[in-house]
């Protein structure tokens, strides 16, 4: 009798390891897919940010340009080449 339970009680620990290591497995996986979204949402607000920046700059260089050169500076471009 007491070597069945302890035949069970060592497959049950061995389960329980396994068990352990597939967790610590997986939160090392779902860790990383964190840090790669982290990274990539980064980037993105990183190229927003450069974006708006140039619209703003090409924005204020128009300005200064129509200042200088009157309000319909630019208009009679032709931008199809």
């Amino acid at each position: 009798m007491y070597e069945y339970h302890d035949k069970n009680e060592r497959l049950r620990a061995a389960e329980l390891t396994l068990e352990e290591e597939t967790d610590k497995i997986e939160e090392a996986q779902v860790e990383e897919t964190e840090s790669w979204i982290e990274e990539e949402e980064r980037k993105e607000r990183e190229a927003e940010m450069a974006i708006e920046a140039k619209k703003t700059e090409d924005a204020w260089m128009l300005s200064q340009l129509k200042k200088e050169h009157g309000d319909d500076f630019g208009e009679d471009v032709d931008i199809n080449f």
